[in-house]
């Protein structure tokens, strides 16, 4: 079985042992600063534990004890962290270095490189592998930009998204890897042995561990008559989408005067007049008929809210006249995107948002992007794929493997006051999906203005949505949750689900953005695509994104692996891990805003969006937060 190596420089010894003083911990005492809270064996017997306050300094009170590495897992990481930051002081390191919280937890962060716009940091956080009893220090890279200096492409390209044409890194694992190996080269002779006050030494390993990696089945997509495919536009493509939108459709498209002539060519490019090659056209890809007969223009006169009023108003009354058909509107905007993924004008969101309310869908297009050379011809599929789902299509679903499987994706977008920075809105919503990745709802869990009141809604909420009839064919519920959720919020939906009898349900934290990385021994060192290793026995990573078998090239920046753990949250029996984790990555494929949009499980994905959208709509006058409830995904 092959192996990948994790960016975990591991600790050589196994069971080390070192002195802390201590003293047991009662109702009163003040918390004081270096003195630490953790339950600690009371003498022989490891399973006979109480509450101790720990020091690493002699202090009044504290008496002297000896801890082994296994004792207390977080105080051996605290231990590990302190006497490397004492070694690296004592050895006077030819890096800079301060200690940072990131994660929850304190790391040691190095500056590597220097650029004007920024610094290339490679962080060092003590961690402690389950799956192989080992404690390490993960080792990672990221670039700090310089808050003065706006968002550039500089910065990307030191921060390795892009390589120094400009262009996607398709490098991205072995410039990473490099970066780290260029550290190493510096400092390595430094951090290797950890000298302790009783003499014995600890010693940090100068190859990255190396732990078993293992697959998943590669993510098969459904389409027209139940036909079969790994690609979602080949299979569209060959065999049609899985279900066709019944009515016919009328084309509102919104825009000035001034951009009728890039009407034209997206009508055409649409159409499939334009680029044949790249997108063959609405009606041979979709089944939905598109020319200059269900076509309407719908001017922009301006942009205050009353004009902007008035177009919603246009597109409700053809709605309403034409109600045996359905209407789109194509909103074509003139607003300068950023590099972060902000491509849409406050005006965008108030039509948005109108058009929601009255049900209507709505797809924008962004001139300044769109109206760049080829731009068009290679995002045309992509607007043509959303559309068509907003109108409500369904281009193809994953094959699942979990049957009668019903997913909640839940989010969060709470409001802070900008001033104090207290929580002065707690808003919490699910994107209710099956397995197959096929779209029921959304629905709002709770819109509240104190904590309380939030999760005692969230949690009532919830249990109406689960006691739904709609809901009662599932055997099985998934939660799907962000990394960012709150502890009380966790408990809360561990409260709501104790209350339902006739389910099983089984709890996921998936974490986009986490500290774990891995490394393949292929010459690429990217890992094959549905790749995943164990980190303990709730915890996993996985690739999304990588190698294809037989196809061993890589075209673009890869994303890096997603962690996922398993909660226990007191409902769930016996299950397959394995079998959960594949419908996590199935998920990723699932995604209708594009065919290469991110592989990313759309039951996290859609509620980033979501969260987005919710931030925009709260400055609009008379936002109401249940009218964003829909059974069309709107937010594509």
């Amino acid at each position: 079985m092959a192996n990948i190596r994790l960016n975990i420089l591991p600790v050589s010894e196994t069971n080390f042992s070192f002195k802390v003083f201590r003293k047991l911990k009662k109702e009163n005492d003040i918390k004081e600063e270096k003195v630490y809270q953790y339950h600690l064996p009371i003498a022989e017997d490891l399973k006979e534990r109480k509450s101790f306050l720990v020091s690493f300094e002699s202090k009044e009170g504290f008496d002297e004890f000896i801890v082994y590495a296994n004792y207390a897992i977080g105080l051996t990481k605290r231990f590990l962290l302190k006497k490397l930051f004492d070694t690296l002081t004592a050895n006077a390191c030819s890096l800079s270095f301060e200690v940072k919280r990131r994660f929850a937890e304190e790391q040691i962060e190095f500056t590597l490189n220097k650029f004007q716009e920024g610094k290339q940091i490679i962080s060092l956080s003590p961690f402690y592998l389950e799956e192989q009893k080992r404690f390490g220090f993960i080792i990672d890279f990221r670039f700090s930009k310089n808050k003065d200096l706006p968002f550039s492409r500089e910065v990307q390209v030191f921060s390795l998204s892009l390589d120094k044409q400009g262009r996607s890194n398709k490098n991205y694992y072995s410039d990473k890897f490099k970066l780290i190996n260029s550290f190493l080269e510096k400092v390595y002779n430094e951090i290797q042995v950890i000298n302790q006050e009783d003499g014995n030494l600890i010693h940090i390993e100068r190859d990255l561990v190396e732990t078993p990696v293992f697959q998943l089945n590669k993510k098969e997509y459904i389409f027209s008559n139940k036909s079969s495919a790994n690609s979602q536009f080949q299979g569209i493509r060959n065999y049609g989408p899985l279900h066709k939108i019944e009515k016919e459709v009328i084309f509102a498209f919104i825009f000035e005067e001034r951009f009728k002539s890039f009407a034209n060519e997206l009508f055409l490019s649409l159409t499939g007049k334009s680029n044949p090659g790249t997108f063959p056209g609405f009606e041979q890809m979709f089944g939905v008929r598109l020319n200059t007969s269900n076509v309407k223009k719908i001017p922009i006169e301006g942009f205050s809210n009353t004009e902007l009023l008035k177009i919603v108003d246009t597109v409700k009354i053809l709605q309403d006249s034409e109600s045996d058909k359905k209407v789109i509107g194509v909103y074509i905007e003139d607003y300068a995107i950023d590099f972060e993924d902000i491509s849409t004008s406050n005006h965008y969101y108030f039509l948005k948002y109108n058009f929601i309310k009255n049900n209507l869908a709505l797809q924008v297009v962004n001139y300044r992007k769109l109206g760049e050379r080829n731009s068009l011809k290679w995002s045309t599929s992509n607007l043509a794929l959303a559309m068509f789902a907003k109108m409500g299509g369904i281009p193809w679903v994953v094959k699942p493997s979990n049957n009668n499987c019903l997913i909640l994706g839940v989010g969060s977008s709470h409001k802070r006051d900008d001033e104090t920075g207290f929580i002065t809105k707690y808003f919490a919503y699910t994107v209710c999906l099956d397995s197959s990745g096929l779209y029921k709802t959304l629905e709002v869990l709770a819109d509240e203005t104190t904590e309380a009141n939030y999760l005692e809604t969230l949690k009532n909420n919830l249990v109406k949505i689960l006691n739904d009839g709609r809901m009662a064919n599932y055997k099985t519920c998934v939660l799907h949750l962000p990394f960012k959720i709150k502890q009380k919020e966790i408990s809360a939906i561990s409260e709501a689900i104790q209350q339902i009898n006739d389910i099983d349900f089984v709890a996921i934290k998936v974490n986009l953005e986490n500290k774990y990385f891995g490394y393949s021994f292929h010459n690429t060192l990217v890992p094959y695509e549905s790749s995943f290793v164990k980190l303990s026995r709730s915890e996993y990573l996985v690739w999304f994104e990588g190698l294809l078998y037989g196809k061993e090239v890589v075209d673009k920046r890869l994303s890096n692996p997603v962690h996922i753990q398993f909660l226990n949250l007191g409902t769930s029996k016996g299950f397959d891990e394995r079998k959960y984790l594949q419908d996590v990555l199935n998920l990723s494929g699932a995604n209708w805003r594009g065919f290469n949009a991110k592989s990313i499980p759309i039951s996290i994905y859609y509620s980033q969006i979501i969260a987005k959208y919710t931030e925009a709509f709260e400055i609009i006058d008379g936002y109401e937060e249940n009218s964003i409830s829909n059974d069309n995904p709107w937010f594509l």
